[in-house]
């Protein structure tokens, strides 16, 4: 019977960081996965509420309850997100680094050939950038929506179209990103089958 204790693929997922060699099964993969990436997801958490916090300054003026203050704050909200956006990218390729190797394994268990592995940090990054520049471009339009949004209150469809604004791409699509979901895409659905029965070209079967 398999042994999927978390302490036997965590020694073995770090242990071998830096050797592709050999197969991994699905199970050790997917549960090195989680190892990796949850301590990860919960930084980033963190990161985005307190870069997204506004200032103490900020917030002593807020209290006063004008409407430029207000405004101040938002902005300010907005700059700690799109900075989030951005640091978000080099947390998950940190994930992807540690993840290469296993992720290597995990496709000659596939018999496919592990620099295919490469995706994944190009897939992270491709797709990060795009979300990080659409949070960047928002922010640049939000405070202009702002104020148009006060000049004519309550009206709902109205609303509807600004968020459809604040959300609009000016430069087209990003290809990059879109390619990079794609492959991001058809690499988790290799990951996630079956391997080859017995040996194949990379080796054993994993035990």
């Amino acid at each position: 019977m398999a042994d999927f204790s978390v302490g036997r693929i965590s020694r073995r997922g770090f242990g071998r960081l830096f050797s592709a060699y050999g197969r991994d099964s699905r199970m050790d993969f997917w549960i090195f996965v989680a190892l990796v990436f949850s301590p990860l997801i919960v930084l980033q958490f963190a990161m985005q509420i307190l870069l997204a916090f506004p200032s103490m300054d900020v917030l002593a003026a807020n209290a006063r309850g004008d409407a430029e203050a207000s405004r101040a704050m938002f902005e300010s909200q907005m700059k700690g997100m799109v900075s989030a956006a951005y640091a978000s990218i080099g947390i998950f390729l940190i994930g992807a680094l540690l993840l290469l190797s296993a992720t290597a394994r995990r496709l000659h268990d596939r018999a496919r050939a592990g620099w295919w592995a490469l995706i994944l940090p190009f897939g992270l990054f491709a797709t990060g950038l795009g979300q990080a520049r659409r949070t960047a471009e928002a922010a640049e339009r939000l405070p202009a929506l702002m104020e148009k949004m006060e000049r004519q209150p309550g009206n709902p469809a109205s609303m509807i179209d600004w968020v459809a604004q604040a959300n609009a791409s000016t430069h087209g699509p990003d290809w990059p990103a879109i390619v990079g979901g794609l492959l991001l895409a058809w690499l988790a659905i290799e990951l996630a089958r079956a391997g080859t029965d017995g040996p194949n070209r990379f080796g054993p079967a994993p035990e």
